[in-house]
């Protein structure tokens, strides 16, 4: 049986940030898997993350997600834009660095916008990918 190789990488700059936002693009979390501990500036999400680093262009059948923590450091502040009561669910689409804020931009034009004067992040695979059907459809 192959070894699976976990994703764990740390960002500490804006181009490290490019990086996270390739990989958890697509990603799925819920409001219930998202914490902010103010004493320890700290705050941590788990997403389900789509495998775009599995992707082999031949086959188009066989696709993965993941089981991902994220961890960003450094948090004075959190803002929630446009974060709707009623959705459990949403997509990340892209995490930017802009001003002094690490921004999660979400589905439904939602943001999650961090307040950080200093990146310091981390993304790490908690579980083993499993194959999934269903891609992430882009238009």
């Amino acid at each position: 049986m192959p070894i699976e190789n976990k994703i764990r990488l740390n960002a500490f700059n804006h181009d490290d940030l490019k990086i996270f936002s390739f990989l958890c693009q697509d990603a799925i979390f819920s409001k219930e898997e998202i914490f902010y501990d103010k004493a320890k500036n700290l705050f941590v999400a788990t997403l389900t993350r789509y495998c775009w680093e599995k992707q082999k262009p031949n086959d188009k059948n066989i696709n993965y997600r993941v089981v991902t923590g994220l961890q960003i450091r450094n948090v004075n502040n959190v803002e929630y834009i446009n974060y709707k009561s009623k959705i459990h669910f949403y997509n990340l689409l892209a995490i930017t660095y802009e001003n002094e804020n690490i921004i999660l931009n979400l589905s439904m034009s939602s943001k999650i916008k961090l307040d950080c004067k200093k990146i310091n992040a981390t993304i790490e695979d908690i579980d083993i990918p499993w194959p999934t059907k269903l891609k992430p459809l882009h238009k």
